[in-house]
Order: structure tokens, then sequence, then C-alpha cells
């Protein structure tokens, strides 16, 4: 039986939240992308950015043809930013991520940021072992926060599910399926689950700075998503925990922190079980800081259009 379908989403800004030129730096991504994964590997690579920049990342991006490239306008995709101009754009990112269900059509969905790339070759079962999606955990202590708000969101209790372990960070796969019950648990009668999160971040709002919504306002994408699934007994139906015997591969590999001592020929090599790998956009490298170290791994390139 062959592997279920897959999506991709990308939330995108040009500049980036650091002003790291985080268009530019997809090309890395991008051409990971080409270089290490299987034809048809992805159904469809949605690209969610300002609806004022579309244009420009819709013409840059043209240069992939191979990858199945959609570009979207974040309003379009959540129209309920609109009433929300001061929300951060890392919140924005999570926003998209699971706002995928609403417009993708495959059961799973990989999430990337701009300073994600591929690492080695890949194949749609790689990404979905036995029809189930990779997961990959971490501690929970290493952001409590994270657990407690979100527990406290849902109306669950905080150990849920391992309670020494959670859903690690992007790369991840999300199913459609959790998603939807996800969005809807947090939907009320008067408010979308957008708009339920996005309330929690109104700096000017008198509800801002009020003990209830502090003991709500540091969810995650991720952390919402594992609670959840693990609340309706989920998280085996549609996923397969990566880094063990049967299944070796895993998402994330975090060798490239610190930059300076990093040896990427692990990381691109045969031996690495990770299938990606990231130079995060806090760090400041630019793009061609990054390209220095990884060109000679990644024989694909930009074509200019």
């Amino acid at each position: 039986m062959s592997a279920p379908k897959l999506d991709a989403i990308l939330p995108l800004k040009i500049d980036g939240s650091y002003g790291v030129e985080d268009l530019r730096r997809t090309d890395i991504l991008m051409a990971s992308l080409s270089t290490f994964f299987e034809p048809n590997t992805l159904s469809t690579f949605l690209v969610v950015t300002p609806g004022d920049e579309v244009a420009v990342v819709r013409d840059y991006l043209s240069c992939w043809p191979n990858l199945p490239i959609e570009v979207m306008a974040e309003e379009k995709l959540l129209p309920e930013l609109a009433r929300f101009p001061a929300l951060r754009g890392w919140r924005k990112q999570q926003l998209v991520k699971l706002a995928s269900s609403r417009v993708l059509s495959s059961e799973f969905c990989l999430t990337f940021d701009a300073d994600v790339f591929s690492t080695r070759p890949t194949s749609r079962s790689d990404l979905l072992p036995g029809g189930r999606a990779l997961m990959q955990y971490e501690s929970r202590s290493q952001h409590p926060r994270w657990w407690t708000s979100s527990a406290r969101l849902l109306s669950l209790k905080s150990n849920v599910g391992d309670p020494e372990r959670g859903m690690s960070i992007t790369p991840a796969i999300l199913s459609k399926s959790i998603l939807d019950s996800l969005t809807d648990t947090l939907s009320t009668s008067r408010y979308s689950w957008a708009e339920v999160l996005c309330r929690l971040h109104r700096p000017a709002h008198p509800s801002n700075w009020t003990p209830a919504r502090f003991m709500r306002s540091k969810w995650t994408e991720y952390s919402l998503y594992y609670l959840h699934a693990a609340a309706m007994g989920a998280l085996e139906e549609y996923h397969v925990e990566g880094g063990t015997e049967t299944t070796p591969q895993v998402l994330l590999g975090h060798e490239a922190h610190p930059f300076e001592s990093w040896q990427p020929a692990f990381t691109f090599g045969p031996d690495n079980p990770a299938l990606f790998c990231l130079v995060g956009s806090k760090s400041g490298l630019t793009p061609v800081e990054i390209w220095e170290v990884i060109d000679e791994f990644i024989p694909q390139r930009r074509a200019e259009t």
C-alpha cells in the first residue's frame, strides 16, 4: 500500500522576523528539497506570506518548477489577522501552521520555516512510515510554559500523554484530522479558533494584563496539537515515533548549533538519522555565510528567471 499524500506549508516574510533575508534563505531550503526529495513526495507546497509580498515571493520562487509551490496571502488563509495588526510574526507563523487544514487536502502536512533544509535522500515513506507521520519528541522541561499554557487553553491536565516529553519543533508533520478536531475544540460560539488565540495577544487591551490571560498565553502550535492528540487518543493512530530500532530516522538534527563547530559532512552523510537540519534565523547568519559551508553537499542551484 502506498503512503498517504503529503502536503507542506511554509510561513514566509521577505525580511523574516530578525531581518535576515528569509526570502533568500529559502534558496537553501528549495535547493535541498530539489536535491534530496524524491519526485512527487509533496502534493502541494503552500507558501503563506503577507498579501503585499505575494507577487514578489511568487516570482522569486518560480525558479523551482519541480516543486509544487503555491503562494497564498496570509490574510486569505487567516482573515482574522486583520483585527490584530500588532500580532508578532512568531505568532503568525504558528497560526499559519494550524490553519493548514483550512486549505490543504492531504491527510498530512509537513511544516517548514525558512531556516530549515533537507539533508539526505528522502521519500514519502521515510516521512510517513507505514502510513503514519513521523514524530520527534523532546522533554517538556525545555519549555514548561508551553505545556501548561496549552493545557489550560484546552481545559486539560498538563500531564496528558507522556508527561515527561512532548512534540518537538519545526519541521513537524501534522494530521489534518487532528488539526480539524483541535481547531473545532478551540472555537467558541462567538469566535473562531484563530480569533480565540489572537485575543490572547493584544498588548494595548486591558485583558492582556489579567492573570487568566497570562496563564494561557504561552501556547505553541505543537504543544496544542500534541496535547489534543493525546487527549483524543489519536497519537498512535496518526503518528509513529522516530529514532527507534524499527524507525531509525528522525525529523531534525541540532548539530549545526553552535555553527562555529558544525561538521556538515556528518549532517549530509549516511550515518546521520536526521532528515532535516536548521541554522536558526536568530543566529543572524546570512544565507551567503551558510551557503559557503554547505554548498558542496547540495548540487542543485537557483536558476535565475
